[in-house]
């Protein structure tokens, strides 16, 4: 399956040398973009003036909404480049070369996204719900390795004048490479599932808050797993076939697609976006 990789710097130059280690590994440059607010897929709209932020803002939102989907952490990106950060992007990373790209621009200190969120939020931010950059388990998304800028808000610099990156004296040790919270992520692309309608959505968001929300699990984990089941129900291989029939066979490429995130797991939610179609 297609990833993509996302990383937020402080600084360009950072960002800049991580592209280019990424290029010299072989990555297609077309695939690889940094977005800051300067960037032509945010300020180039004829309806942009340079000095409406909300606009740019919007702007920003909607393109890390393309790109990431419903989930949550698109929210956080859009900020991180509103307030002068440099978001890098991969697209169309394959399962083989994945954590090959993870481990290049681990080099160049990428910063960590929960931290900040939790720091804008503290002085006022409203862009996503705090629950949202909480444990990072599940079908949308699977963590790379920590960088050395640290893991928690007492361990990095969260200091907002672009080109100010610190690195703390006194970090902890690093957690094991699939701890939640890595500094670059990776996203199963927006293209291996299709989407859903809106109806749709707010059905499975509705099954999602009765059955999963006390977990502490969020929409966007499960997402993955509805409109799995539900675009596997209406595919022409399996398309009017019993559930029971066909379960080995959509497990089986389930744990291929996402092979961090146990069938077990999400069995549940996979059946009950299969049955949205054939019930």
């Amino acid at each position: 399956m297609a990833h993509t990789l996302a990383a937020v710097f402080a600084v360009r130059d950072m960002a800049e040398r991580a592209r280019h280690d990424l290029i010299t590994a072989g990555f297609p440059g077309a695939n690889i973009r940094l977005h800051d607010a300067g960037s032509d897929e945010f300020s180039a709209t004829e309806n942009i003036r340079s000095d409406d932020s909300d606009s740019l803002l919007d702007n920003i939102k909607h393109f890390f909404k393309d790109l990431f989907g419903s989930h949550a952490d698109r929210h956080i990106y859009a900020e991180a480049v509103r307030r002068g950060h440099v978001v890098l992007t991969l697209e169309g990373a394959s399962d083989a070369d994945i954590q090959r790209a993870t481990d290049l621009v681990e080099r160049y200190a990428p910063l960590d996204i929960d931290a900040h969120a939790e720091h804008w939020r503290a002085s006022g931010w409203q862009g996503a719900p705090q629950n949202d950059s909480a444990t990072r388990q599940g079908a949308s998304m699977q963590s790379g390795a920590p960088s050395q800028q640290g893991t928690s808000a007492g361990n990095v610099n969260v200091n907002e004048a672009p080109g100010s990156q610190q690195f703390a004296s006194d970090m902890a040790s690093p957690p094991p490479p699939s701890s939640a919270g890595a500094n670059v992520r990776r996203y199963p692309g927006a293209d291996n599932l299709p989407g859903t309608s809106y109806d749709d959505e707010q059905y499975y968001r509705s099954h999602w808050s009765a059955t999963y929300v006390a977990t502490g699990a969020r929409f966007e984990d499960y997402d993955p797993a509805y409109r799995y089941g539900h675009s596997m129900a209406n595919s022409d291989s399996y398309r009017g076939r019993p559930w029971d029939e066909v379960e080995a066979d959509l497990r089986s490429t389930w744990e291929h697609t996402y092979p961090q995130s146990a069938w077990d797991n999400f069995k549940a939610a996979i059946k009950h976006g299969w049955e949205r179609v054939t019930s």
